[in-house]
């Protein structure tokens, strides 16, 4: 996990989403025009049916698709009852651009997906 606690900023600068378990934040193939930071509970990433990293608080998710614009890489299933802060494109641009760390904070999270998608491959 990353120094930087997004969640207090990502709350107020975000549209705050509740998910039971089992729920689906984004499905594999979707268009992504946001992402998504963990305020609480739990959330797996998954390719096919393999996990290849699980989610917690003040962690990020679909932040691939800010970056490229290509659609979702993998599913966001809940699996414990989870809230989330939705960033969009601009807010995305903006803590790029203003918020000290944020780069570091992305590709930390960058780095942890692709080594579990190696170890799950």
């Amino acid at each position: 996990m990353s120094d930087l606690d997004m969640r207090v900023f990502a709350k107020s600068a975000g549209v705050n989403v509740t998910f039971p378990a089992g729920g689906v934040v984004f499905n594999q193939g979707d268009p992504g025009n946001c992402m998504y930071i963990v305020q609480s509970g739990m959330i797996e990433m998954m390719i096919g049916d393999k996990v290849v990293e699980v989610c917690g608080p003040n962690e990020a998710i679909g932040f691939m698709s800010m970056i490229d614009t290509a659609p979702r890489s993998s599913t966001a299933r809940v699996k414990e009852p989870a809230e989330v802060s939705i960033i969009d494109q601009r807010k995305f641009r903006f803590m790029v651009d203003e918020i000290p760390n944020f780069s570091l904070y992305i590709m930390g999270a960058m780095a942890r997906r692709i080594r579990g998608m190696s170890k799950a491959m």
